[in-house]
């Protein structure tokens, strides 16, 4: 069923009724209506904007981020309070366990996370290529989710068996931005792909569309509008990231979308199959236009690959979002909020209502869910309303929406005793002309045995520090640098590599 001989028509015809699945999913039924958790902390992160003077291909003028910063801990401990509130479990091991089907996890259970690598034009005077985005993936958040699903089996279930994914350009500036959102580099192999799966440490794949080895021949495949004329149907095969794993978790950030009406965790499954361009092809601004659309194909997108890997969580960055001008540049809003839910439809519903309101306090008209576009010309995000009426995907009620704020709380990881060693290791300091990264281990009193080198990008190691071996529950590693002017200016970026009892870290240095 994952692979060899899997063919779902998505649909008997994506404007006609629901989708005719065969037998109940035992996960997707699962997650309609279930509640939505929202988490704020003013601390999580720091924005400051200003107005632009460059417009975006939607001639919206992109608003200039002058600066932007992620408290670690914090959006950690947003993370972790979270999926504890959502499953009712005060241990947060437990509460990522309770997430998946009774039965189903045990130690060779695999999970993947889907990130959402799609910002940034090339005209607008962002340069994401040398600072972080703020309305891109958040390394700290996905440490979080890594962090507390290795705490799961009393702490020993395989950080090897997560995969962080998305599709990455390689070709021009784009394939800088992982590593200035701050995850490590990841070197491409004799095939031409780009995996990193080291011992103690979450795999990555970023995959490589250019490569016909991301998507084989037995590859799951689906079709998105299998009524329209066979030019527009939107067949699709499925990356392998997807299908290779059991489960999925998927992270998708908060904005408007133009072709869309917003894109939330159901549109960032787009990302998971070879022709998403096939369901709107280069007309998507077109009422008339022949092919299918986003309305009517984001439903059988996520349907369709929750049958192939089930999504056991859904989760909304909206740390920091875009309410007019997305997905890739435009005008943003600054919550410090993040949100899960099982039930893909209620928060995209929610995202929708967030979205509106910085839309109609900056004097901009909602974004609705019926056909058509809005009093502004932006498309509406119909799918919702399809994905409810058609498809039965979830709930777009709100009642059932909880929200904490944890700006008081102590700005501190709550590390559990566990079976495995427990450590976290936090963002590098720099202090008069040397830098500092804190190590964060659990108060067992076991032996703690630290580890760190440098790296350059490209894999070259360039220094090994002092190991350290401790009983205490925290220790700082030092690195003086005696690095050149020039080959600073040549590659600005370094890789701190840390190994705390067998779990590796990585840290990107900028100088």
């Amino acid at each position: 069923m994952k692979r060899r001989g899997f063919l779902r028509n998505a649909s008997q015809t994506a404007m006609a009724m629901s989708l005719p699945w065969q037998t109940s999913h035992f996960l997707f039924n699962q997650s309609m209506g279930s509640p939505l958790v929202s988490i704020f902390d003013d601390k999580a992160t720091s924005l400051f904007t200003s107005k632009g003077k460059v417009p975006n291909n939607d001639r919206v003028i992109v608003d200039l981020i002058n600066s932007f910063s992620v408290n670690r801990v914090r959006v950690s401990n947003m993370m972790d309070a979270a999926v504890k509130q959502l499953t009712g479990k005060s241990e947060l091991g437990k509460a990522w366990e309770s997430l998946f089907p009774a039965g189903k996890l045990n130690e060779n259970t695999t999970v993947s996370i889907k990130i959402n690598l799609s910002y940034g034009e090339p005209v607008e005077e962002n340069n994401w290529n040398e600072v972080s985005c703020p309305f891109g993936p958040k390394v700290a958040l996905s440490d979080a989710i890594v962090h507390g699903l290795s705490q799961m089996l009393d702490g020993n279930f395989p950080v090897e068996n997560i995969t962080i994914f998305d599709t990455l350009y390689s070709g021009g500036s784009r394939r800088f931005f992982p590593l200035v959102q701050g995850y490590r580099p990841v070197q491409v192999d004799e095939k031409d792909l780009y995996i990193d799966r080291p011992k103690g440490a979450y795999g990555i794949h970023w995959v490589n569309p250019r490569n016909k080895l991301e998507i084989p021949e037995d590859a799951p495949e689906f079709t998105a509008a299998p009524g329209y004329p066979k030019e527009y149907r939107a067949h699709q095969k499925v990356k392998r990231p997807v299908f290779e794993n059991d489960y999925m978790i998927n992270i998708a950030i908060a904005k408007d979308h133009r072709e869309a009406g917003v894109t939330g965790v159901m549109k960032n499954n787009y990302g998971c199959t070879n022709n998403p361009m096939g369901t709107h092809g280069s007309t998507w601004r077109r009422l008339d236009s022949p092919y299918p659309g986003t309305r009517l194909c984001v439903p059988v997108f996520y349907k369709s690959l929750d049958e192939i890997t089930p999504c056991i969580l859904n989760v909304m960055d909206a740390l920091v979002g875009v309410y007019h001008g997305g997905p890739l540049a435009g005008k943003v809003f600054h919550t410090n909020s993040l949100t899960i839910s099982k039930d893909p439809l209620a928060i995209d519903t929610y995202l929708l209502n967030l979205v509106n309101e910085f839309r109609q306090k900056n004097g901009y008209a909602a974004i609705e869910t019926k056909d058509g576009k809005n009093e502004d010309g932006h498309l509406n995000a119909s799918f919702l309303r399809i994905s409810e009426e058609r498809h039965e995907i979830g709930s777009a009620a709100q009642n059932n929406l909880s929200r904490h704020n944890l700006s008081q709380q102590e700005e501190k990881y709550h590390i559990p005793i566990m079976d495995m060693p427990q450590s976290r290791v936090g963002d590098v300091m720099q202090t008069k002309g040397h830098y500092q990264l804190p190590v964060f281990m659990d108060e067992s009193n076991r032996l703690h045995n630290i580890q760190s080198w440098i790296e350059d990008t490209e894999g070259n190691m360039l220094k090994k520090l002092k190991s350290q071996s401790t009983t205490a529950s925290y220790a700082e590693v030092v690195w003086k640098p005696r690095i050149s002017k020039k080959k600073r200016e040549a590659n600005p970026r370094f890789v701190w590599n840390m190994e705390v009892d067998g779990a590796r870290y990585t840290r990107i240095v900028h100088m």
